[in-house]
């Protein structure tokens, strides 16, 4: 006999997904600024590119009147916490410090270019708040180019290959000493557009008045 599998109800996704609609977009560059307002909590966020490295051209041209289409969806959770809140300097705000400074160190990406929501929940709800959300965006830093949220490779893990987007987009102090990928970029260019119009399609088709345009 099959185990009976538990599944969230579909009106709870539908909540999630109208809940980050309505989500201020803040411009990345005036992170600190917000520090006060965002410190201490946990739940998943949304980076929205709006540049014009040319790899990312569909993203950018889709995000030009409002952030809607994401190029990265992440969480942070702070563990053994079971509350909305976490420590200061931890949480969302540490996250998104993270993804600021790794912007700032590569060569050919400009923080001043990305915008980002976040979304504070529960931290019994964040995996999953993570999951509905890349999904239902699928979101090209979390599929075809991945790498952004990683770390230092730790210790006996220095050989390991420089990944998709430290190849794409040099400048982390630690994958410089990472061999390198051979990740051929021109191929990404017309699986992201592809990606990106499939999506947008989807998000188009959905009734405005529902939970995303």
């Amino acid at each position: 006999m099959a185990l009976e599998v538990f599944q969230a109800p579909p009106e709870l996704r539908q909540q999630l997904l109208k809940f980050q609609h309505q989500q201020v977009c803040y411009p990345l560059a005036e992170l600190n600024q917000l520090i006060n307002q965002m410190s201490g909590y946990v739940g998943t966020y949304l980076l929205f590119y709006q540049g014009s490295f040319s790899l990312y051209s569909e993203i950018a041209s889709a995000n030009t009147q409002a952030c809607c289409l994401p190029i990265y969806i992440g969480k942070a959770e702070n563990p053994g916490k079971r509350t909305g809140i976490g420590t200061i300097g931890g949480g969302l705000i540490g996250r998104l410090k993270e993804h600021r400074n790794s912007i700032n160190g590569v060569e050919n990406l400009q923080v001043e270019d990305f915008q980002f929501k976040v979304v504070a929940m529960s931290v019994d709800l964040v995996a999953w708040g993570e999951a509905v959300l890349i999904r239902h965006f699928q979101p090209v830093w979390c599929s075809l180019i991945s790498g952004f949220g990683i770390h230092a490779p730790g210790k006996g893990r220095q050989a390991q290959m420089r990944s998709i987007w430290d190849q794409i987009h040099p400048g982390r102090s630690f994958a410089k000493k990472l061999p390198n990928n051979p990740v051929d970029i021109n191929s990404l260019e017309p699986q992201i557009a592809e990606r990106c119009q499939h999506i947008l399609a989807f998000l188009n088709s959905r009734d405005p008045s529902s939970d995303v345009n």
